[in-house]
């Protein structure tokens, strides 16, 4: 900066001194023009006579010629110069040491048209003042030397406008364009100087901007191609056109295992038609580690690993390649996302960040496909039962009628579960066929939850309100009939509303029964659920009515594995739009405080929390800050914290310490939390991860619910996932918060 000011200033004073030199420049023609006219009619005669050669010869003559001259009080000294430029004659009547020599007037003597000699006259020191001072001569001066003054003003306003005014004005344009989220490509014309690394420092933000805008679409794309496919092959294909766009010089393969426990490129773009690899897993090449220790490995240079393991990739031309490892949730690899690069440079930080990503996305893709064969599984296995239960009541002639319209029914009833997914629109149409079939008046599900193992009903039960039923539930210890069904796993009929009485009285009091078929839902040999008909009136049961009931609720369990498998898709693809929605509505611009705001805002949202805080780390004061835009119920100044970073008492604090993410169930309740501050908001399920960029802890977010057990580990593994994003774009909006600064 400090040679930025002096080149201004040296271009400044060079102006002002070119302008006094023109000023002078223009006083002496001025004056030289004036006092030559002033002496021409004095010069004229000895011009017209000195032109004689014997005048010219003879300093007699010449004398004689410059009488005037002599006599004169304005002329301090003259000459007669030769054309050889000698001085033929000179005299004066005053003092030579009073001569102003650089003063003089000329008047050239001609022959015709040829210049014979010069007539050279010195004005004497007070005529030159006279003249000069006189009040006629100053103003005039002082009008030139104002002019020269605004020249110099006008000359020195033009340089800072072109080299400096105009330069800003369309630095700061660009600077608002890409904070606008527009400066798709920059054009400038001013690039030398400082104004040079200036705009280094603007191509290199819009260019890291661009990058991750890019990343952001591309993710995008990936994500709305993992949610609209089922066909893995062309999920594979999808997802390495939008790699290889990004980056031109790729080439992509899908490898996964075969049968004979070797790993074989299941699908492939950019490699030639010819390249096909089988890698054996104990080999130890690159593709290799990275599927057996589910890890990504990354190759700078291919070149200097052993070639018999990686010569067919070098026979393509690769030079780097990485090797994004596929996984389940139990982090065992179900293959490799293999992405070589043709040149050395490729693969820096962001994208292997961004290639990591994809991997993920394809690694729930594979886990999704393999739940969606298992739910197709199951809807065979369905089948399968349905067909086998034709076989059997086609071959009873006397109840063939009726076998028809019980399999037409339950394939009814298989069909429609197929295609829905909502358990409270299929329990209704479930029951409405059991009444079709059996003359049974009412149905209701039992549904067991694996961690408190009770018994509880599913909305559409006995045709009552959800309401009506959510507070009642059974267990073992409760209700004879359920330790009975769970311990037998057998179907308990009740002919009478005697023998309901005594074995089921519990459900008795929930809606009037006279008959009732309790039939046990099984799932991997286990009692996971009961479905309950019944007759409010006399009605009988008969053997067909308990097979019917108990092959509905064979295909209860299909349903139900079905909808879960379902509701586990919709988590999953509920989790990709939400990280989606994320980077989206943060990526736009990099503001701290926008940013933050928005983080919090789309959290807040996703996980329905009573409490969303950002809390930055301030190196200055050593304390860990709450930032702008956090939610509380209670009122966000109870949560404005700043928290010092080695805080015993702080849960924050030691999560930011240590960098280890945290999930309490019940806050309130939990030993190892010593703050009182969840306590006294009521807070219970509690989130907080850290906020880590580049290996380094900058904050921690908290997120918490007034309810204990609100969260899962899945919600805590979403908002690492989301810290990461947001950790990134803080630092980011960071850095352009330090580049705006330096502008201003």
């Amino acid at each position: 900066m400090r040679k930025f000011i002096l080149k201004y200033l040296a271009v400044s004073f060079i102006m002002v001194v070119a302008s006094v030199m023109l000023w002078l420049l223009f006083v002496y023609f001025w004056f030289y023009g004036t006092v030559q006219k002033s002496f021409t009619p004095m010069v004229s005669t000895v011009q017209n006579e000195v032109v004689s050669p014997e005048h010219v010869n003879s300093k007699d003559k010449l004398k004689l010629l410059f009488t005037e001259f002599e006599q004169s009080k304005e002329i301090i000294t003259y000459s007669f110069v030769n054309k050889d430029k000698s001085v033929s004659y000179a005299e004066g009547l005053r003092k030579r040491d009073n001569i102003l020599w650089w003063l003089n007037v000329i008047y050239p003597v001609k022959a015709g048209d040829t210049i014979i000699g010069w007539i050279k006259v010195w004005p004497s020191p007070e005529i030159v003042a006279g003249f000069l001072f006189s009040e006629k001569n100053i103003l005039i001066l002082f009008i030139s030397f104002l002019c020269s003054i605004l020249l110099v003003f006008c000359l020195t306003a033009a340089y800072v406008l072109f080299r400096f005014l105009v330069p800003l004005s369309e630095f700061r344009s660009v600077i608002k364009n890409i904070a606008d989220g527009t400066a798709s490509d920059i054009k400038i014309k001013y690039k030398s100087g400082l104004w040079k690394n200036m705009y280094e420092s603007v191509f290199k933000l819009n260019s890291k901007v661009a990058d991750v805008n890019t990343t952001i679409q591309m993710l995008f794309s990936v994500s709305k191609a993992l949610t609209s496919k089922v066909d893995m092959n062309n999920i594979f294909n999808v997802v390495m056109n939008i790699i290889q766009k990004k980056f031109p010089d790729s080439m992509c393969a899908i490898i996964l295992p075969a049968e004979d426990g070797s790993l074989r490129i299941t699908a492939k773009l950019g490699y030639s038609q010819g390249f096909s690899r089988s890698i054996k897993i104990a080999e130890g090449n690159p593709v290799a580690d990275a599927f057996v220790t589910s890890k990504m490995t990354i190759v700078k240079n291919i070149n200097l690993i052993d070639q018999k393991f990686v010569k067919e990739f070098v026979s393509e031309g690769a030079l780097t390649q990485i090797n994004v490892p596929l996984i389940d949730e139990d982090n065992t690899a179900l293959g490799i996302l293999n992405v070589s690069g043709k040149t050395d440079n490729i693969f820096e930080i962001d994208t292997t960040d961004t290639i990591a990503i994809i991997g993920k996305y394809l690694s729930i893709a594979l886990r999704n496909a393999k739940m969606y064969d298992k739910v197709q599984e199951l809807n065979k296995k369905l089948e399968t039962e349905v067909n086998t239960t034709s076989n059997e009541l086609i071959q009873t002639n006397a109840k063939l009628i009726r076998k028809v319209r019980d399999i037409k029914t339950l394939s009814d009833i298989s069909a429609f579960a197929s295609a829905k997914f909502d358990l409270g629109e299929i329990i209704p149409f479930v029951i409405q066929k059991i009444m079709e079939l059996t003359g049974m008046e009412t149905s209701a599900v039992l549904i067991e939850d694996p961690v408190t193992k009770q018994f509880s009903f599913l909305k559409g039960s006995f045709s009552l309100d959800l309401e009506q039923l959510s507070a009642v539930k059974f267990s073992a210890e409760n209700s004879g009939v359920i330790k009975n069904i769970k311990k037998n796993k057998k179907t308990a009929v009740f002919s009478n509303a005697a023998a309901i009485k005594k074995e089921a009285s519990e459900f008795s009091s929930i809606v009037s029964m006279s008959s009732a078929i309790f039939a046990p839902i099984e799932s991997v040999g286990e009692v996971t659920g009961v479905l309950v008909s019944i007759n409010k009136f006399g009605n009988e049961i008969s053997d067909n009515d308990v097979n019917i009931i108990q092959h509905i609720a064979v295909l209860f369990d299909g349903i139900l594995s079905k909808v879960k498998l379902y509701s586990e898709l919709e988590k999953k693809v509920s989790k990709l739009t939400f990280l989606q929605r994320v980077s989206s509505a943060i990526a736009a611009t990099p503001n701290l405080e926008k940013t933050l705001e928005k983080i919090i805002d789309v959290t807040k949202e996703a996980f329905k929390a009573d409490l969303c805080a950002v809390l930055l780390y301030d190196e200055k004061t050593n304390l860990l800050v709450t930032q702008k835009g956090a939610f509380f119920p209670g009122g966000i100044e109870k949560i404005m914290l700043k928290i010092a970073k080695d805080d015993e008492n702080s849960l924050s604090a030691k999560i930011f310490r240590e960098g280890i993410p945290y999930l309490s169930a019940d806050a309130t309740a939990d030993t190892s939390i010593r703050s009182h501050s969840a306590k006294e908001w009521g807070i219970k399920s509690i989130i907080i991860v850290p906020l880590i960029s580049d290996g380094k802890v900058i904050g921690v977010l908290r997120v918490g619910k007034q309810e204990p057990d609100f969260y899962s580990e899945e919600d805590k593994n979403l908002i690492i996932m989301i810290a990461s994003q947001a950790a990134k774009l803080i630092e980011n909006a960071n850095l352009y918060s330090e580049l705006a600064a330096r502008k201003m």
